[in-house]
C-alpha cells in the first residue's frame, strides 16, 4: 500500500515540490490525500489573496486545510486523515512534534540552502547578501525544531555574479522539487538515513525586513550591489534622493573618479552613484 502523505507549503516557492509529489503520487509511489496551506490573506486593496499552493492544489484536485494555526484541534483534524509520512516546504509555521508523531515520525523538509549554513525565513538572500558563490536545497527528516533536523541529500549550485533572490529562488524550487521526487521514495522505504547536522558551522537567516533594503552609501560597492540582488523582488532595496523614496532593482559595480558618498551622476544615459569603495 502507498504511503499516505500530506503536503505542507504556501509560497510559490513550494509548488513545484507539490507538482513533485503529486507526478509521484500519479505513479502509485505514494498517496498524496491532502495538502495544508495557511489562511487566505487580505492584501493592500481589501481583496482576499490565495496561497499559491492552493490555488495549485485545487487544480489537482487535492483537498485543502487552510488552519489559521497548528493548534490542538488542527492537529487532531488532520491527524483524522491517518498520513503514513508529512512533507513540508515553506510552509511557514513550525510543525508540531504531535503532527510528526501521528506520521510515525516519518516527514520530510525541503529548505532553500545547504544547511546548517542559513536557517530560516530568508536563506536565499542571505546567501547572496553575505556574498556566497554557492548555494542549494537541503532534504531534511522533518523536526519540531527549525531547519534542525538530520540531512538526508543536498544539491549544490554556483549563485551567478547578477542573479537576484528572485531568479534564485526560482532556481532553487526546481531544484528541489527534483531532490524530493528522487529520494522521497527511498527515504520511506528506510534507504535513506539521515546524518545530524553541524552545530557549530549553523547560521540564522531572519527574515527580511524593509529596513534590510535600505542603501548605505558608505558600504562598499560590492557590498552595495549584493544588497540590491538580495532585496529584489522583495523587499526591494531603497534610498532616499531629493526627500523621494527611490527603489533600486538592479545595480552593477563601475568605475569612475573619486567622489562623496552618495553623490549621483549621469553617464551615457545611466545614473551612477559613488559608494565607500568603487
Amino acid at each position: 500500500m502507498s504511503a499516505r502523505v500530506i503536503f505542507f507549503g504556501t509560497p510559490d516557492f513550494a509548488v513545484p515540490s507539490l507538482d513533485a509529489l503529486a507526478r509521484l503520487a500519479e505513479s502509485g509511489a505514494i498517496d498524496l490525500i491532502a495538502v495544508a496551506t495557511q489562511p487566505d490573506r487580505r492584501g493592500d486593496r481589501g481583496r482576499l489573496s490565495v496561497p499559491p499552493v492552493k490555488a495549485r492544489a485545487l487544480a489537482l484536485g487535492v483537498p485543502v486545510l487552510q488552519p489559521a494555526r497548528l493548534g490542538r484541534d488542527a492537529v487532531e483534524e488532520i491527524v483524522r486523515h491517518r498520513p503514513d509520512a508529512l512533507v513540508w516546504v515553506a510552509y511557514g509555521n513550525l510543525i508540531p512534534a504531535a503532527l510528526i508523531d501521528a506520521a510515525r515520525k516519518r516527514a520530510v523538509n525541503v529548505h532553500a540552502s545547504l544547511l546548517p549554513r542559513w536557517r530560516g525565513a530568508a536563506p536565499v538572500a542571505r546567501a547572496i547578501l553575505a556574498g556566497d558563490r554557492e548555494t542549494g536545497i537541503t532534504l531534511m527528516e522533518g523536526t519540531p525544531t527549525l531547519d534542525a533536523g538530520p540531512i538526508l541529500s543536498q544539491e549544490r549550485t554556483q549563485i551567478a555574479p547578477d542573479e537576484t533572490a528572485g531568479e534564485l529562488t526560482a532556481r532553487l524550487a526546481a531544484l528541489g522539487a527534483r531532490t524530493l521526487e528522487r529520494d522521497l521514495g527511498r527515504y520511506l522505504r528506510g534507504e535513506l538515513r539521515g546524518r545530524p547536522q553541524n552545530e557549530e558551522h549553523a547560521t540564522v537567516a531572519p527574515k527580511l525586513t524593509t529596513a534590510d533594503g535600505l542603501i548605505d552609501w558608505t558600504r562598499p560597492a560590492d557590498e552595495i550591489a549584493r544588497r540590491v540582488r538580495a532585496m529584489s523582488p522583495q523587499p526591494g532595496a531603497h534610498t532616499t534622493i531629493k526627500g523621494q523614496r527611490l527603489v533600486i532593482v538592479r545595480a552593477t559595480v563601475a568605475g569612475g573618479t573619486p567622489e562623496q558618498n552618495g553623490t549621483v551622476r549621469v553617464r551615457e544615459g545611466m545614473p551612477h552613484v559613488a559608494a565607500g569603495a568603487g
